[in-house]
C-alpha cells in the first residue's frame, strides 16, 4: 500500500502530484482498486469541468473484478458527480463513512462536494459523526483535524476550528491545509493584523510546491488589505493572483476579491480588472459553478466590458433552461444572485458555494455597485469605470430566467457529462 497512501498524503496535504504517484499501477497491480479511486478522486477535487474527460477515462476503466464495496461506493459516488448531480455525489461519500468512518479520502470528497454546493453545516455533521472513530495516535489524525478545523471555520465556529487547526499544525507543521484552515478561522474572527502576522510566521510551510500556495498568499493579501497594509497585498495581487488567474478561473475568483478590496482603498485600477475580465474570457466555463460566473460577472463590469457581461447572462440564461442540476443553480442561485448585484442589492448566495470569507465580495460589491452613474460616464463614487450601459441592458434578461424553486430538485441520469458537462457549443458562441 506504500504507493497508494503516499499519493494520499499528497493529497490530503495538497502537494506533490498524486496522479504521477500512481503511475505505473494498472490492472495486475495489486493496489489498483485503490489508486483507481485516489485518480477519480483528484477529478472531483478539481471542481472544474477541465478534469471531467479523465475522470470519464478512470471510471471507464473501473476497477478490478473482485472489488471491494468501498472501491465501488467512491466510484459511483464519482459517477454521480459526472452525471452532473453533486448533491448525490456528496450523499455518497457521506454514505461511505456510515460503514467506514476512518476514510480520509471519502471525508476529504464529502468537504470538496459540500464545498461546491455550499453546505458547510452539513461537512459538519459529517465531522461529528465520524471524529470518534478516531484516536489521537491513528494514522492521518492531522489530516482529519485539519479538515475538521476547515469545516468549523466555514460553520462560523472561528474558535474550535483555530484550536483543531493549530493542533494539526502542532503534529505535522508542514500541512499547508492545516495553515489555511487557520487562516480562515482567524478570518472568521476578524483580526487582520494578528491573520497578516499568522501567515508570515508560517511562510516556510506554506511557500512551497503545493497546491495551496497561491491560495495562502491570497489570505495573507486579504489579511494586510484588511489591516491597511495596501503595498503588499498589491505585490501579491500583482505577482501571485494574476499569473495565476491567466490559467485558473478558480484563482481568477480570489483575484477579483482581493483586487474589489484595494479598488475600495482607493487603489489605481492599472490594467488589471482587464486582466481578469480577460482571464474569464478565456477560461469560464459559464453554469458550471455559480461561485466563479459571479466572480466574471464583478470582473467584467468593473473592467466595463458591456458585451462581455451581456454574453455571460446569455449564456447562464441557456443553462437555465436545462432541467439537470446545473440549469436548476442557474436559475434558483445564479441569475437570482446576478440580479441583485446589478440591482445593488444584497444578494443570496448561500448556495453558490465558495468559502465564506469569498462571498463578502458580493456584499461589498452590492453596496459598490449601488453608486454606479448608470446614465452618465459610468464612474462610481470612487472613481471606479464600470459597465454602466450592460447593466440596464442585462438586468431586464434575469427575472425572466430566474424561477423559483429548489437547486437540487431532481437528478440528472445519464451516462454523458451533463449537470457539471462542458457545454462546447455554448463556449464557443461566448468567445469574442
Amino acid at each position: 500500500m506504500k504507493a497508494t497512501s503516499h499519493a494520499l498524503d499528497h493529497m490530503l496535504c495538497a502537494v506533490g502530484d498524486p496522479l504521477a504517484d500512481l503511475e505505473g499501477i494498472g490492472p495486475e497491480h495489486p493496489e489498483f482498486d485503490r489508486a483507481q479511486t485516489i485518480r477519480a478522486a483528484v477529478g472531483v477535487l478539481a471542481k472544474s469541468p477541465d478534469a471531467l474527460p479523465k475522470l470519464v477515462e478512470v471510471l471507464n476503466a473501473g476497477a478490478g473484478p473482485v472489488a471491494s464495496p468501498r472501491t465501488r461506493a467512491h466510484l459511483a459516488a464519482a459517477q454521480a458527480w459526472v452525471d452532473g448531480d453533486p448533491v448525490l455525489a456528496a450523499e455518497r461519500y457521506a454514505a461511505i463513512l456510515e460503514s467506514w468512518p476512518r476514510d480520509l479520502l471519502a471525508l476529504r470528497l464529502v468537504q470538496s462536494c459540500n464545498f461546491f454546493l455550499g453546505r458547510h453545516e452539513r461537512v459538519c455533521a459529517v465531522f461529528e459523526r465520524s471524529m470518534p472513530a478516531w484516536t489521537k495516535d491513528d494514522p492521518g489524525y492531522p489530516s482529519l483535524i485539519a479538515m475538521a478545523s476547515f469545516a468549523y471555520a466555514e460553520s462560523g465556529d472561528a474558535a474550535r476550528a483555530e484550536a483543531l487547526g493549530r493542533e494539526a499544525l502542532a503534529y505535522d507543521a508542514s500541512c499547508p491545509m492545516a495553515v489555511h484552515s487557520v487562516a480562515h478561522a482567524i478570518a472568521e474572527s476578524g483580526r487582520a493584523q494578528s491573520g497578516a502576522q499568522w501567515m508570515r510566521e508560517q511562510r516556510e510551510q506554506w511557500l512551497t510546491d503545493s497546491r495551496m500556495c497561491t491560495h495562502n498568499a491570497w489570505h495573507l493579501a486579504m489579511f494586510d488589505a484588511d489591516a491597511g497594509n495596501i503595498g503588499p497585498a498589491l505585490g501579491i495581487l500583482d505577482k501571485w493572483l494574476l499569473p495565476g488567474s491567466d490559467k485558473s478561473p478558480v484563482e481568477a475568483c480570489d483575484a477579483t476579491g482581493l483586487l474589489w478590496r484595494l479598488t475600495e482603498k482607493d487603489v489605481p485600477d492599472g490594467g488589471r480588472w482587464r486582466r481578469l475580465s480577460d482571464a474569464f474570457e478565456r477560461t469560464l466555463t459559464p453554469g458550471f459553478w455559480s461561485f466563479v460566473d459571479l466572480h466574471a460577472a464583478v470582473a467584467h463590469f468593473a473592467a466595463g466590458q458591456q458585451a462581455r457581461l451581456l454574453r455571460l447572462v446569455d449564456a447562464l440564461g441557456r443553462c437555465a433552461k436545462r432541467e439537470d442540476f446545473a440549469g436548476r443553480r442557474a436559475r434558483t442561485v445564479t441569475l437570482p444572485g446576478l440580479h441583485a448585484l446589478l440591482a445593488g442589492k444584497r444578494p443570496s448566495l448561500a448556495d453558490a458555494g465558495g468559502s465564506r470569507v469569498q462571498l463578502e465580495l458580493f456584499e461589498r460589491f452590492g453596496r459598490g455597485s449601488a453608486h454606479v452613474d448608470r446614465e452618465g460616464d459610468r464612474l462610481d463614487r470612487r472613481g471606479v469605470r464600470h459597465g454602466g450601459t450592460a447593466v440596464l441592458e442585462a438586468q431586464p434578461l434575469l427575472p425572466a430566467l430566474a424561477r423559483p424553486e429548489k437547486p437540487d430538485a431532481g437528478t440528472a441520469r445519464s451516462g454523458e457529462i451533463r449537470g457539471l458537462r462542458v457545454d462546447r457549443a455554448a463556449e464557443a458562441g461566448q468567445r469574442p
